[in-house]
């Protein structure tokens, strides 16, 4: 079996080489790897939206809910269907199984809109074609509002399609909608008086605007070899070509529309969604990036593309407002955790230095830093992303980083007090012990491994935990059999005192073997207070109120 220490000792070189690449390869990862503020997440829930104008809340149920549900609910992997009936209105919330497969929820939604078309034959005459949305899990990361000073709502509208024009075609963007946009409408509101002093019916107005404004083939006109279209230009254009129209069945008196009512052209009242900033009339532009991309570079290129946009083609008194900008937050939130794993890696190689001495503590340090930059670079490769859960992996994972180097640096210090050389002493605890701290670091990654299989959305969600602890902890246990020997043949020195003193002879060992002892000799006592601790252990556990994650008091 390959000696892995003696080995390395034997390639110095190549050992130096392979962790400066961990070391550049794992700051290079840690600043091109996507950044996000939690990991991506598939939303299972999707909305199967219906109008039916007219109908009464009770008629939406029977000719429209009830139709659509009971087909819904032929289909498998439903957890929960709710639904909901409105006047002129049926929304239906469709919830998959958490345990549905991330691969499985497109065709999930996919069977789901076979069902509501199939459904489409009984529903009734009037009723809308059923729409299924299910793309909840687009999340809008940055919201703009765009205002103008002396701008009309038509001008602030053509702007803002420019804009989104203009963003969606940046990399790392998927979505650009907008939000506030006031639609126009042309109002027509008869005059009773002068319908009736005239003889118009309302009936013969609604034919008249019916027949309007339809796109109609004409047909063409065959003139001996030569083949014309025909096309009728009968396109409203302007208000006043509406008022000019004849209305049906008064032809020969000549009466138009604008002799018995008033055309204005408006806005839609009342208005759905309108966007006020500071007191100003809005368009909300709203910013998705892609899953995979990195928040904080697709913010910078958003930001960077509107102020060329102000710059070149905007009017002046045109500003654009962040409104909810997510790079900022991911930025925040991220270089808190990386504070916390900074703090957390000082505060460990400080606490080493004092108990194992300063040169120790340097090498298990340096171990624990390749050990974080070697992960990072992994988890690149592996299409993996910078967030609070992968990020809070180091910090959990700390303390487990450092036991592999520091049983192997514990076994070097005391072989070099007994007078073994300096080489064989870096090699002889590698020896004993590679193989079982092999067992107990996979015995470690292990225990997370039930958090990578769960097909649960919760194990979706903290998915990477398992997959930095695996990686982290595999790094270490390599490290502490190569970077802790190369290490170490040159800073730790061979023990130049008594070689003959056993180096377990101190007071804290003698204490500690005293206390062992006792336990050892009143064994009953001892297996029947770790069984009481247990017991009262389980029944705390029992009583306790219990989540998988903590209560968020955020707004």
């Amino acid at each position: 079996m390959i000696d892995i220490s003696k080995w390395a000792f034997e390639n110095k070189k190549l050992i130096y080489f392979l962790i400066a690449v961990l070391i550049v390869g794992g700051a290079y990862s840690s600043y091109e790897m996507s950044k996000l503020e939690d990991p991506e997440i598939t939303v299972k829930l999707a909305m199967v939206v219906t109008t039916y104008p007219g109908a009464s809340a009770h008629q939406v149920e029977l000719e429209v809910t009830d139709v659509l549900e009971k087909n819904i609910r032929s289909m498998g992997n439903i957890d929960n269907v709710e639904s909901y009936s409105y006047n002129d209105l049926s929304l239906i919330q469709v919830e998959l199984k958490t345990t549905v497969k991330e691969t499985d929820v497109e065709q999930c939604w996919d069977l789901l809109r076979r069902k509501v078309a199939n459904a489409q034959a009984e529903l009734p005459e009037g009723a809308s074609p059923s729409i299924v949305k299910d793309d909840f899990g687009n999340v809008y990361g940055m919201f703009f509002a765009l205002t103008g000073d002396g701008l009309s709502d038509r001008e602030l509208s053509d702007y803002s399609e420019l804009i989104k024009r203009e963003v969606s075609e940046l990399d790392g963007v998927e979505r650009v909608d907008l939000y506030g946009n006031r639609p126009e409408c042309i109002n027509i509101s008869l005059l009773q008086d002068r319908m009736a002093n005239l003889g118009v019916k309302p009936a013969e107005v609604l034919a008249t605007l019916n027949g309007q404004n339809k796109t109609t083939y004409t047909g063409y006109y065959d003139n001996g070899d030569s083949r014309i279209r025909v096309t009728v230009s009968d396109k409203f254009k302007t208000v006043e070509d509406i008022g000019r129209m004849l209305i049906q069945g008064h032809d020969a008196d000549q009466l138009r529309l604008s002799d018995i009512a008033r055309i204005e052209k408006d806005y839609e009242d009342p208005t759905r969604n309108e966007l006020f900033y500071d007191r100003q009339r809005a368009m909300g532009i709203m910013v998705a990036a892609s899953p995979d991309a990195d928040i904080i570079k697709v913010g910078k290129r958003v930001e960077q593309k509107l102020e060329q946009l102000k710059a070149e083609r905007l009017p002046a008194g045109m500003e654009c407002h962040k409104v909810f900008y997510q790079p900022e937050r991911v930025g925040s939130s991220l270089g808190t955790f990386i504070l916390n794993l900074i703090e957390s890696v000082i505060i460990v190689v400080v606490i080493l230095m004092i108990a194992m001495g300063f040169k120790s503590g340097v090498i298990i340090g340096i171990s624990l830093v390749v050990t974080v930059f070697g992960t990072f670079l992994f988890l690149y490769f592996m299409d993996g992303t910078m967030q609070r859960v992968s990020l809070a992996s180091f910090v959990l994972a700390m303390g487990m980083l450092v036991d592999n180097a520091i049983v192997i640096i514990d076994g070097i210090l005391v072989d070099l007090k007994k007078g073994i050389p300096k080489p064989a002493a870096l090699v002889n605890i590698t020896k004993k012990t590679a193989w079982p701290l092999l067992g107990a670091t996979t015995i470690g990654i292990l225990t997370f491994l039930p958090i990578f299989l769960s097909p649960d959305t919760t194990g979706e969600y903290v998915r990477d935990l398992f997959i930095v602890l695996a990686v982290s902890l595999g790094l270490s246990w390599i490290l502490a059999l190569t970077q802790t020997t190369v290490f170490g043949n040159f800073i730790l020195k061979e023990n130049s005192g008594d070689s003959s003193k056993d180096p377990y002879d101190t007071k804290f060992y003698n204490r500690f073997v005293s206390v062992l002892r006792g336990l050892i000799k009143y064994k009953v006592i001892t297996i029947v207070s770790v069984v009481c601790l247990f017991l009262v252990s389980m029944y705390i556990m029992g009583i306790m109120p219990q989540n998988f994650f903590p209560s968020s008091h955020m707004l």
